[in-house]
């Protein structure tokens, strides 16, 4: 008994090894075999077409309905020797290669080693910043809008996806190397986020991601403004980011309620929220009082400002009505949910 689990455990280790390929024309070349026994051994019912095929099944999982079996000696012989051991092998072999398929595609999925190059318009999170990270996560999660294709977490660390019910995870051997990001589809990105350990980490990544010339917004997080200047002097569009508690404190203590308003200014789950909006290209210029007036009493809005769609061009924040606002520029507003941009009455604001 012992030489033949030895045998057996051999026998199932080598056919784990094996392409499926092979493994299915050993399943098809027993069956056929097995066929051509029982037709030798004199079995009439059980090699009908039909009816071999699913005893063939059954007995190979084990199920035994007892409906069908050999009715002459040689052929309950061929079922004890050579049919049962052959065919539940067989099988379980399939099972646990398929499911060991299985468990080998998820551990890649979490550890980061699968490859999403068909997504489009989708969010890439470069840099891995533990709580700050899955509190970034957590807040793009809140705001549908922006989740509509999905995340992707873009790391070196070795971890596993922290969210993998909710996000994907990519891990690279190292952020400033361009040539990674293709797994993450990158220049079909709808928007990116750069947050590494440390300023030199970011700029590095920041210019390995923009090197793939991604087509959404890149937004990358700095803790030195000289830092953010070297990113802006070669790509003036990126987006950077500052620390601003202290910003914020001493407007807190200037103004009293300064630091409640930028909080809920920067929530998305719900109250007023700043948004943005792209004023279409097909537009004529705009007035920019007629603009505040139509968010207002139209869609419950209260207009901010804009930035034209020159490159590098500064946000006007609160610009007299007869500003003209061309076409391309960004619209900034603070409303309890975004605006349509089909519901805007562009024509009425015309100049």
């Amino acid at each position: 008994m012992p030489v033949m689990l030895r045998v057996v455990r051999a026998l199932r280790r080598h056919l784990a090894l094996m392409s499926w390929g092979v493994l299915l024309a050993l399943v098809v070349l027993h069956c056929l075999v097995s066929l051509e026994l029982m037709i030798v051994s004199g079995e009439s019912k059980l090699v009908e077409g039909g009816v071999w095929f699913y005893y063939y099944m059954v007995t190979a999982a084990t199920i035994g309905y007892g409906d069908f079996s050999p009715q002459t000696d040689a052929g309950r012989w061929v079922a004890t020797l050579w049919l049962l051991p052959g065919a539940v092998t067989l099988f379980a072999m399939f099972i646990g290669k398929a499911t060991t398929g299985m468990i080998d595609s998820w551990r890649a999925r979490a550890m980061g080693k699968h490859s999403y190059t068909a997504m489009h318009g989708h969010t890439v999170i470069v840099g891995w910043m533990g709580r700050d990270t899955l509190r970034t996560i957590a807040l793009l999660l809140e705001d549908t809008v922006t989740d509509d294709e999905g995340i992707v977490l873009v790391a070196s660390e070795e971890i596993e996806n922290p969210r993998p019910e909710e996000i994907r995870f990519v891990r690279l051997e190292s952020l400033a190397d361009p040539s990674g990001y293709a797994r993450v589809s990158i220049g079909e990105a709808a928007r990116v986020i750069v947050n590494a350990a440390t300023d030199e980490q970011t700029l590095a990544a920041a210019f390995a991601v923009l090197a793939n010339k991604p087509r959404g917004h890149v937004v990358v997080t700095f803790d030195r403004p000289d830092t953010c200047a070297v990113l802006k002097a070669h790509y003036p569009n990126v987006e950077c980011v500052l620390p601003l508690h202290v910003e914020v404190m001493v407007r807190a203590a200037q103004d009293a309620g300064s630091a409640a308003v930028a909080t809920e200014l920067l929530a998305a789950a719900g109250g007023a929220t700043q948004f943005s909006l792209r004023v279409p290209e097909q537009s004529a210029e705009l007035a920019f009082g007629k603009l505040f007036n139509a968010f207002k009493h139209e869609h419950a809005a209260t207009l901010l400002g804009y930035t034209p769609a020159e490159c590098g061009a500064a946000p006007r924040l609160n610009p007299p009505d007869s500003d003209r606002v061309a076409p391309k520029a960004t619209l900034y507003y603070i409303a309890d949910r975004r605006v349509d941009p089909a519901r805007v009455a562009w024509g009425a604001c015309i100049q």
